[in-house]
């Protein structure tokens, strides 16, 4: 693999890596202020076999998690160290981030699984937008480019949608988010990039916005579909409904909920204590399976049942963003006991200006029909995006 990096002036730098490094039997925590200093630190030690912590210096709880607490001296990490080699943190979507151990076994089978979802493509360079920190940015962004080979990695901290274009041409493979392929699809521009695959990360892209990009750029999307404990699980290309479970991956449903038998999934997680993790493991989401494939109804603390209708949390943002003042919806289910009606929805917006709540609730009984749904609504300055392409609240 040739790693070729763009500066923030545009000049082009051939990176040579380095192959070894002395290691420790201690956890070591990468920590760097670029993608150029990330690479040139991680391979090596990775390589070398160092036992590594990632995650976001810039997430304050993170940070004084790992300030606090030395990951070296927690009960059972003696045990974990007999398989673990990285150790990875959720978004923290759902409360506190939950850590996951990676053996090397999870990694590079993974790997071997995904260069199977590409294996009927020509594939001369990989041009990755996302972060490293994260488990699909070391799966997806740096491990597969490592393990095809005769391959050149362009990495840059920031692509413009226009230059992502410009590295997009002729075999080439591009691992992105859901962010990135919605800006892709609204640039004024008709161009065929047939030769290109993009992959995106698993938060939600529209059927909408995978349409108009594949009839675009005359190109295919492919969309990963996991979690940091699962690793990845399955896979979807263009514009079906159905999810593939990935190679090696065993999936299977109770009570509703996608269980996942896998070599990918952490054999341990880091919450206050170490926790073994078994398997079969169970998810949240809700899906229909048929033999290896399934569809995703949506995720059991984002789906809500009103009038024998599944109402899902994330259709509601669909549907509200497209109202023209609407910029960015997030939609929150909670459920109170102690009301009438258990099930409330919380609707947080960016907007240009406000929206009444009548006109809301018309909006989303056109999709729905006449149906109550209790919710209380706020409006914030901004809703980002994390780097993993899912809506968060600015703060």
């Amino acid at each position: 693999m040739i790693f070729e990096y763009i500066h923030l002036d545009g000049r082009r730098e051939i990176v040579e890596l380095g192959e070894s490094v002395t290691t420790t039997a201690e956890w070591e925590y990468i920590q760097t202020s670029n993608k150029l200093a990330f690479i040139n630190s991680f391979i090596p030690k990775f390589l070398s076999g160092e036992k590594i912590v990632l995650f976001d210096a810039n997430h304050k709880q993170l940070l004084d998690f790992y300030n606090s607490n030395n990951i070296n001296n927690f009960e059972d990490i003696q045990i974990v160290n007999k398989q673990a080699r990285l150790l990875f943190f959720t978004s923290g979507s759902s409360g506190f981030p939950v850590g996951a151990f990676k053996s090397e076994e999870n990694l590079l089978r993974e790997v071997e699984s995904l260069k199977k979802v590409v294996a009927t493509r020509k594939i001369k360079k990989v041009v990755v937008t996302v972060p490293f920190v994260h488990i699909y940015g070391i799966l997806a962004g740096l491990l597969l480019p490592m393990a095809l080979g005769d391959v050149t990695l362009v990495v840059k901290e920031d692509f413009l949608p226009y230059e992502l274009i410009e590295e997009s041409r002729d075999d080439t493979l591009v691992i992105t988010t859901p962010v990135f392929i919605k800006a892709l699809a609204k640039l004024p521009i008709e161009i065929s990039l047939s030769k290109t695959t993009f992959i995106s990360s698993t938060a939600p892209l529209s059927l909408e916005d995978v349409t108009i990009f594949e009839k675009k750029y005359s190109s295919n999307v492919v969309q990963l579909f996991g979690s940091t404990e699962t690793g990845g699980i399955a896979y979807k290309k263009g514009n079906r409904s159905e999810w593939s479970a990935l190679d090696g991956v065993t999936i299977s449903k109770h009570q509703e909920r996608l269980n996942v038998t896998s070599p990918f999934i952490s054999p341990y997680l880091l919450r206050e204590k170490i926790e073994k993790l078994e398997q079969p493991y169970q998810t949240e989401d809700i899906v229909e399976i048929k033999e290896r494939t399934f569809v995703l109804i949506g995720r059991s603390n984002k789906l809500i049942k009103i009038a024998g209708k599944r109402i899902s949390a994330l259709q509601i943002e669909t549907i509200l963003e497209e109202i023209p003042e609407i910029d960015r919806a997030i939609v929150e289910l909670v459920y109170k006991k102690e009301l009438l009606r258990s099930e409330q929805i919380i609707i947080t917006l960016e907007a240009t200006k406000e929206v009444s709540k009548q006109h809301i609730k018309e909006k989303i009984s056109q999709y729905y029909g006449i149906i109550t749904i209790p919710f209380s609504l706020k409006f914030v300055e901004q809703i980002n995006y994390s780097a993993m392409g899912k809506k968060v609240l600015f703060t």
